[in-house]
């Protein structure tokens, strides 16, 4: 697959001139990933940013006892890592490969200076990360303030406007989630999720084979809003 194409597909990049991109290209690193390889962890550190070209990465956290709990799921056209400016990860986070992946990497040098040289690029990035805070400010204020059915809902309409398919009514979660996962991202129990998800697909909220998500009831029943 053509580097130069997949720099150019990253949302961060999109608006680079070929030039530059053709620049890019000759300080980056584009590499394949296999399903379930380990991108980065607390023992492999590395000051770069990564670009999720194509695929899907799993971010999580190991607690004290050995238990993985998920922080968040990236899309193609993501970035995660950090250089020393600043981090879009934190020290201690696991980045997964959930199916085989490209992803270009860049050192922190280099990205600073992209960034020095096109203040578009900056703008664009607070873009990405005002959004990305909205939506762990929504799991955060829902978590603290909405019942748990809500919380599933919500995260499934994050999830599907990242990973989804519109289909009238309904709207696809293209992205392999595991109970486990929900519950962790949401502050709740994998059983208390098993028996809600149940409610949710009786009440023709969602739907399971495959997952996906009734937008018009989830606001109707529930008042989750599509975002």
């Amino acid at each position: 697959m053509d580097k130069l194409m997949l720099l150019s597909q990253i949302n961060l990049l999109d608006e680079l001139p070929e030039e530059e991109l053709k620049k890019l290209d000759e300080v980056t690193v584009t590499v394949p990933i296999k399903k379930g390889t380990i991108i980065l962890s607390p023992t492999q550190q590395m000051r770069s940013l990564f670009f999720l070209k194509k695929g899907q990465v799993r971010l999580y956290k190991i607690s004290s006892t050995g238990k993985e709990f998920t922080i968040d799921l990236l899309s193609e056209g993501n970035i995660f890592g950090e250089t020393s400016s600043f981090s879009l990860t934190e020290s201690n986070i696991y980045a997964e490969a959930m199916v085989d992946s490209f992803v270009c990497s860049l050192e922190k040098e280099r990205f600073e200076q992209l960034l020095r040289q096109h203040p578009d690029i900056s703008l664009k990035l607070i873009t990405i990360l005002t959004s990305k805070l909205k939506e762990v400010y929504e799991i955060t204020e829902s978590i603290a303030y909405k019942d748990v059915k809500y919380r599933i809902l919500l995260l499934f309409m994050q999830l599907s406007n990242r990973f989804g398919v519109r289909s009238g009514e309904w709207q696809t979660v293209e992205v392999k989630i595991t109970q486990h996962d929900i519950a962790s991202m949401i502050g709740s129990s994998r059983e208390t999720v098993s028996l809600l998800l149940g409610e949710l697909e009786r009440e023709q909220v969602i739907a399971r084979k495959p997952l996906k998500i009734n937008t018009a009831l989830a606001k109707k029943v529930y008042g989750v809003e599509e975002g």
